[in-house]
This record gives C-alpha cells, structure tokens and sequence, in this order.
C-alpha cells in the first residue's frame, strides 16, 4: 500500500496526546455519579420497560 499524503509525526502524536487527556476527563465524570443514582435510573428504566411488555 502506498500513500501520496505525508503525514507529520509529531502532530500526529500531540493529537493522541490530546484525545487521551480527553477521555481521562470523560472517565473522571462517570465515576462522580453516585451508585444510588444509577440504581435509581436502572429500576425507573426497568418498570418502564415491564408497563410497554404488560
């Protein structure tokens, strides 16, 4: 496989860089929501989906 477009190296390792320190940010949010609140939303999805079934 060969390629005509030149890719710089460096740009593209500081883009890397940048999307991990990204999705570091997105990792430390889902961990601040507490676990109550998650089962709360789990067990309000649930009956929601047992009401369309019934």
């Amino acid at each position: 496989m060969n390629t005509e477009e030149k890719y710089h190296l460096a740009d593209m390792l500081r883009e890397i860089d940048d999307d991990i320190l990204e999705q570091e940010k997105d990792l430390s949010q889902e961990k601040n929501i507490p676990q109550e609140t998650i089962t709360e939303l789990m067990i309000a999805n649930l009956k929601q989906k047992k009401k369309k079934i019934t």
